[in-house]
């Protein structure tokens, strides 16, 4: 039986991800492509048109489609599978313009262990035409992957993957926020955050967070690709008291307070996960 073909285009942490669990499989022919030739694993004159299915997992930005799109007319792809995080109604616009079924399947990890929390969490799987979605829950299946098809249409599942993140920021941010207040009647937090964690604890409802600055690949850029959508007074809230923490930072005392609060985050958390 002849396998089939696929490409992931975009191999940083989440498209290496993907390309490692597809060709891990042994289901596909599996080609990889990258823009950075350190990373890529065929030149895009070695991938075969009329591809099977095109997955694609590049960073969202203002040429996001307009990228995707070249993509499809150079290779003539069947249909497409979205992991990357995008603004809501892009895969709406991707379908609408390319007249290919196309599914969101939204990716969720820490930081490097992305390809191991691939099989931990389930794969979410929205789509248009919505019959897509279980064609692709099967195609994602055969990477040995756990999938999840929303009955909503694609916006809700791109909204929750921009969600899942940016409520992360949004927590952050409010640590930021009450050590700023803590300071200004000159108390530390650890009585702050010890009394919350009691509580915590109880009705597991009201996690501490340690009010670094937030940095890496997904809750800042993820809060500005909705906050550009939606400019909500949360979000900027989000965006600018991160930057008052980038300078807070440079005070050896916050920074050793923050360094304090991390310990009792893990205690309180899936250690295992974030290590």
């Amino acid at each position: 039986m002849t396998k089939q073909k696929i490409l992931v285009v975009g191999l940083g942490e989440v498209g290496g991800a993907v390309y490692s669990v597809a060709r891990d499989s042994g289901a596909f022919e599996v080609y990889g492509y990258d823009i950075n030739p350190s990373l890529t694993v065929n030149k895009l004159e070695e991938v075969p048109e009329n591809l099977d299915y095109l997955h694609v997992a590049i960073p969202f930005n203002e040429k996001f489609l307009q990228n995707v799109k070249s993509y499809v007319e150079a290779l003539k792809p069947k249909a497409l599978i979205v992991h990357s995080t995008v603004a809501p109604g892009t895969t709406r616009r991707l379908h609408g313009e390319t007249g290919l079924p196309v599914a969101f399947s939204p990716v969720r990890g820490k930081h490097p262990k992305i390809k191991e929390h691939l099989y931990f969490w389930p794969k979410w799987v929205s789509a248009l035409p919505k019959g897509f979605a279980d064609v692709a829950r099967s195609h994602l299946e055969a990477m040995g992957l756990k999938v999840r098809v929303s009955e909503e249409e694609p916006e809700a599942l791109e909204l929750a993957k921009i969600w899942e993140t940016v409520y992360r920021a949004v927590m952050i941010a409010a640590w930021q926020e009450i050590d700023r207040i803590a300071r200004r009647y000159g108390v530390g937090l650890k009585t702050i955050a010890e009394f919350t964690a009691e509580v915590h604890s109880v009705l597991h409802d009201r996690p501490v967070y340690y009010p670094d600055f937030i940095g890496g690949h997904c809750l800042i850029p993820n809060t500005k690709i909705i906050y550009k959508e939606v400019p909500s007074k949360l979000f900027e809230f989000v965006l600018e008291s991160n930057e008052k923490r980038r300078i807070e930072l440079q005070d050896p005392r916050v920074k050793k307070e923050v360094e304090q609060l991390r310990e009792l985050f893990l205690q309180l958390t899936k250690r295992d996960y974030y290590a």
